[in-house]
């Protein structure tokens, strides 16, 4: 079976060299890997690499992964401020297998992480601790929001990301639902460190979309902004 490609949009390249290693050592050397943003070229992975010249995440990420659907009908989204653990994009890729048996109709499926809002950050601890980990990380769930950090993706069910950085997530994820796809968050897990391209001022950050927001999707810069 072929192998989904993982994707990759990077701006500043910051942490970009710990995730790659962590890419060379633990996932399997016949993924091949699209970088945007870098011409590294990983050890033993093929890799293809392209120019970053967008102003925006969501322009970013809707070239490279477009780029991989010439080649691939699925691909693996992976933020550049992620380390993977040896088996991140094997359970990853497990999981969708498995969802596909009862479900043709998937949007994305997400790995867990430590940094990001709902369901999908660890922290939540659903069930129980046993040992050093929650009952609910040991569980594949249906959420209605996932952040793109590192999820699988499939062509057949891809609509482009808005062209921005702040609520590009909530929008897709949205759109995905409204067009009846599911969305679901895996076993796997990846440490993200976050906030590494746009930093932690987030109103900032929200207040770079709302022009954007106020003229494309009116109904939500009202529910975001009171507006």
């Amino acid at each position: 079976m072929q192998k989904p490609p993982i994707v990759i949009c990077s701006k500043n390249q910051k942490c970009l060299p710990v995730l790659l290693k962590s890419v060379e050592l633990y996932v399997p050397e016949d993924v091949e890997i699209y970088i945007c943003g870098s011409d590294y070229k990983l050890p033993k992975h093929k890799t293809r690499n392209f120019e970053h010249t967008y102003d925006k995440g969501g322009k970013a990420w809707n070239f490279i992964t477009n780029k991989a659907f010439e080649d691939y009908p699925e691909a693996v989204a992976c933020a550049d401020d992620v380390v993977l653990n040896p088996s991140s994009y094997q359970d990853l890729i497990a999981d969708v297998e498995l969802i596909k048996q009862v479900d043709d109709k998937i949007g994305s499926v997400a790995a867990r992480t430590n940094y990001a809002k709902g369901l999908q950050n660890i922290r939540y601890g659903q069930g129980n601790l046993v040992g050093l980990n929650y009952e609910g990380e040991n569980q594949i769930i249906q959420t209605d929001y996932i952040a793109g950090i590192f999820n699988w993706v499939s062509k057949h069910t891809w609509e482009d990301c808005a062209p921005i950085d702040w609520y590009s997530d909530d929008i897709w994820c949205m759109n995905q639902i409204a067009k009846g796809h599911n969305l679901y968050i895996a076993r796997a897990y990846i440490h993200h460190v976050g906030s590494q391209t746009y930093g932690t001022n987030y109103k900032q950050c929200s207040d770079e979309s709302k022009d954007w927001l106020k003229e494309n999707r009116p109904d939500l810069y009202k529910r975001w902004f009171n507006a």
